[in-house]
């Protein structure tokens, strides 16, 4: 390995580090979660060109090939906010931080946005926000651009946890879809170095445009993305938080949410939780996509009381993902697990009673913060949603009804703890599968952006085996099945 570090270090002098050495420390600290900063690479690159990334991809193939497809180790990371060990990191092997591929572009008319894949989604709505311009995506903004647009993770909300989606949901679903049916073009290295343009109107390419739309790193190494802009002002929005013992009132206040008056205007992401520091409680986090002062929206909740906090107002977006940034902290043994089921009152009651239950298992883990969040896949969000549609049929088929992901979150602070949290994280989930198969609710989808290591995402089919015919044509040695770890693998 030492032999192919030098040849790194020769070829990309100033942007390969090793360990003891400052940028080294600086991009393992600011990994999301302790799995991933325990993790220690041979050597971090830090490509500032797309030519500086096919010259590390290169690198390591060859090294592949002279001792075996497997053997040397590429992580590739955007925002770094995945929670299992190597997700975007890789023990022993070589990671590569995008973060300096972050170059925003905004064409000449304003329609099309460019965005290198290790830009922060704060970066691109500072960019945006002076030019009342916005593009759909992450609610928090230390998130990656890359990660969530291909299928990443992102962090949480005021202690308890709240995440972004796969390919993913933002404030702007109900009118606009998820972040991936919004672009228009990917940048893509191959495992052959060539850079490829994968549009949807391009025949050559348009296979390995659908691949990419929640396919994760499956494919190449994507270095920019262009997205369709839309105009965008301030918001109405901010947190509320309330006592744990408002839970009935909560829920039907979030089952009213979603049902047939759904406001695509309107985006929650609904949490309860256990802090060993805070105590218990409910958090939401509404935002209303224009500035109208108290929308009817919001009343349902407002209305509920007492509240702890109410931080709703008139605000950017810039000014609403920092704020959320607020309450987050790197470098915690992180676990996150999500499962689906259509929307259903009693079962909504069932997940809050089975969380409830759980939390004794985990209460005297050290630090600990235990919290289920809900979000809707409304109707409206499917209709604007082409990759939705087209990835999940039954969701299409199912069109009138709306999915709720349950994703469950932990963080604590000893890694001791680790088996037991997941055990109990494992288990909840799966009675949570059992209580929606029993009402004939589940959906059979799991949130890829959400989702534990051992979960199935891509279960079996038609879209997985079209996948697979993508990897191989575009991939034939399986560079980014054997070589690459994290994602979830197609093979």
């Amino acid at each position: 390995m030492d032999h192919h570090v030098s040849e790194l270090l020769q070829s990309l002098p100033g942007k390969v580090f090793l360990p003891g050495n400052q940028r080294y420390r600086e991009s393992l600290d600011s990994y999301f979660s302790a799995q991933e900063t325990q993790v220690k690479p041979a050597c971090i690159v830090r490509p500032e060109t797309t030519a500086d990334v096919i010259t590390t991809l290169s690198l390591v193939i060859q090294a592949n090939r002279l001792h075996g497809i497997g053997s040397v180790r590429l992580a590739i990371r955007s925002g770094g906010h995945a929670c299992f060990a190597g997700s975007a990191n890789s023990t022993d092997g070589v990671t590569i931080d995008l973060r300096d591929l972050n170059l925003i572009e905004l064409s000449q008319d304003s329609s099309q946005l460019s965005v290198g894949s290790g830009a922060s989604w704060g970066q691109v709505y500072r960019a945006l926000d002076p030019l009342s311009l916005a593009i759909p995506g992450g609610r928090h903004s230390q998130v990656g651009v890359g990660g969530l647009t291909l299928g990443g993770k992102s962090p949480s909300l005021l202690g308890w946890k709240t995440h972004d989606a796969t390919g993913g949901l933002s404030h702007f679903s109900g009118h606009v879809g998820l972040v991936c049916d919004n672009v228009l073009e990917y940048e893509v290295v191959l495992a052959s170095g060539l850079i490829v343009r994968a549009t949807a109107s391009d025949p050559e390419y348009s296979d390995l445009f659908y691949a990419l739309k929640g396919g994760s790193n499956n494919f190449g190494i994507v270095t920019r993305f262009t997205f369709r802009t839309f105009r965008q002002g301030h918001l109405w929005g901010g947190t509320l938080i309330h006592p744990i013992e408002t839970n009935t009132q909560q829920l039907h206040a979030f089952y009213d949410f979603c049902g047939e008056s759904y406001d695509p205007n309107a985006s929650l992401i609904h949490s309860f939780g256990m802090s060993s520091e805070r105590g218990s409680g409910f958090v939401n986090s509404i935002v209303y996509t224009e500035p109208e002062h108290e929308p009817a929206v919001v009343k349902p909740f407002t209305k509920i009381q007492p509240i702890y906090q109410n931080t709703l107002r008139e605000l950017s977006l810039t000014t609403l993902t920092r704020e959320q940034d607020a309450f987050n902290e790197n470098g915690l043994c992180q676990i996150m697990i999500a499962t689906t089921y259509y929307l259903h009152l009693p079962l909504l009651h069932r997940t809050y009673n089975l969380w409830q239950d759980s939390c004794g298992s985990v209460r005297d883990c050290t630090g600990i913060v235990w919290s289920v969040t809900l979000q809707p896949i409304t109707p409206t969000i499917i209709a604007h949603s082409p990759f939705l549609q087209e990835a999940i049929p039954d969701l299409a088929a199912n069109s009138n009804k709306t999915v709720v992901v349950a994703q469950l979150t932990g963080t604590w602070k000893d890694p001791k703890d680790t088996a037991a949290v997941e055990t109990t994280a494992l288990k909840l989930i799966d009675s949570i599968d059992r209580e929606a198969r029993a009402a004939d609710m589940n959906t059979g989808y799991i949130y890829l952006n959400y989702a534990h290591a051992g979960q199935n995402v891509f279960g079996e089919g038609q879209r997985k085996e079209r996948l697979r015919e993508v990897s191989r044509q575009y991939d034939p040695e399986g560079i980014f099945q054997r070589v690459v770890p994290g994602g979830f693998k197609l093979f």
